[in-house]
């Protein structure tokens, strides 16, 4: 057996290798993609010093004792077979595997010792898979991993301990899965973590330091069913620069749990149950640059104050709001780097030009609000309809007076 592994060796390193039928081979990587091509098994009679091997959209079933051959593996695809398990120590050959794909499988869960071989895998995809759960320790073979995907599985818990092993783990996906709590024991281990995403999940509460991730940069809630946050929760994340809350039940803008977020730089709190912006809402946050409310269909009342401290506000869009029936003088004016400005499909019948500091404004969408055509107006047409303006503002109808609905402001 070893003198036929030797001379297949020094077969291929001097003449090019066998090929499967309807497989794409490149020996200068070298590469073999056999995507989509009915395979069942992994092709063993190809070049051993493979460095990237595709078998992604065919019907494997096991990857048992198939992959001793390939030591230089570097990337490989599994995703979209019918892998029900990895066993163990199927990939101790794999020592030099960065990436490893197996979306879109059977895997209903991994056991430790499934990844022992993968010290310098860097990406893990492991979503749209049904796993229910991970063992404490199943990633202390892969010391080195950064991504970890679990997206699209059926998670609803995680053991202390299941994160532990790599040193740098940087994002982690957990959307779509059937989280009712964050699930803080696991994740804390994770210091280096700069992205979360727990997106989709059915989560209700965010508790007092739910989250001490001092790392963390980005952090994904969006469509679960947040109708409570803790004034601490989100204490412990004091470099976090993205936040996502979008689709949840919250009535009103969680302000004193935001109070802590100082470095604070994208915020959307869109499609929630607010009710009104209060004065201060965005107190402290200081470097926000972006801003999202929109469709909340029971916002009505912007208070004037309500931005005072988003001095650094460059794009605003507060849209689809039906019942934000006009913008309080104030409300804009605190704003000197706005650059964008997106206030369409609201219910404002007017638009004060007071209101925007235009030295710095560049986008400006008012369509589709009932707008009532007016001598209050003309200042807009005139914009709307300059040949030389820098400022991209798509025309918009009138609502009113009878005789101009459906008329465009610019004529």
């Amino acid at each position: 057996m070893v003198c036929w592994w030797l001379a297949w060796v020094v077969l291929v390193g001097g003449a090019r290798a066998f090929c499967p039928r309807g497989c794409s081979c490149d020996d200068s990587g070298p590469s073999l993609r056999c995507v989509g091509v009915g395979i069942n098994v992994v092709p063993t009679l190809v070049n051993p010093g493979l460095r990237s091997l595709n078998l992604a959209h065919n019907s494997i079933s096991s990857v048992s004792h198939t992959l001793v051959y390939f030591a230089q593996l570097e990337e490989l695809d599994f995703s979209h077979n019918l892998l029900a398990s990895l066993g163990t120590s199927n990939f101790h050959k794999q020592v030099e595997l960065r990436e490893l794909r197996l979306a879109h499988n059977n895997l209903s869960s991994l056991s430790v010792g499934a990844l022992l071989g993968l010290t310098s895998l860097s990406l893990l995809d492991l979503s749209h898979n049904a796993i229910s759960e991970l063992p404490p320790d199943v990633l202390l073979d892969a010391p080195d991993l950064k991504v970890l995907l679990l997206a699209h599985n059926k998670l609803h818990t995680l053991f202390q301990h299941t994160f532990r092993g790599p040193r740098s783990l940087h994002v982690l996906d957990l959307c779509d899965n059937y989280f009712r709590h964050v699930p803080t024991a696991a994740v804390e281990e994770l210091t280096a973590l700069k992205a979360l995403q727990l997106c989709r999940n059915r989560l209700t509460r965010l508790e007092s330091n739910a989250l001490c991730l001092p790392s963390l940069l980005s952090l994904s809630l969006e469509t679960n069913s947040i109708d409570y946050v803790a004034d601490a929760s989100f204490s412990c994340l004091q470099r976090l620069l993205k936040l996502n809350i979008n689709d949840n039940l919250l009535r009103e803008v969680p302000t004193a749990a935001l109070v802590s977020l100082v470095l604070l730089e994208s915020l959307h709190l869109s499609r929630n149950k607010i009710r009104s912006l209060e004065a201060g809402a965005f107190r402290g946050l200081g470097h926000l640059t972006t801003l999202e409310v929109s469709r909340c269909p029971l916002l009505s009342l912007l208070q004037p104050a309500a931005l005072a401290e988003c001095f650094s506000l460059q794009e605003l869009t507060l849209s689809h709001n039906p019942l934000v029936k006009h913008i309080p003088l104030g409300f804009l004016s605190s704003l000197p780097r706005l650059r964008s400005l997106d206030l369409r499909a609201n219910g404002l019948r007017s638009f004060p030009s007071s209101e925007v500091t235009w030295r710095s404004l560049v986008s400006l969408d008012l369509r589709d609000n009932p707008m009532v055509c007016n001598c209050s107006l003309q200042w807009l047409a005139e914009v709307l309809g300059a040949a030389n303006t820098s400022l991209l503002a798509p025309d918009l109808q009138c609502a009113a007076p009878d005789k101009l609905r459906g008329v465009y402001l610019s004529r």
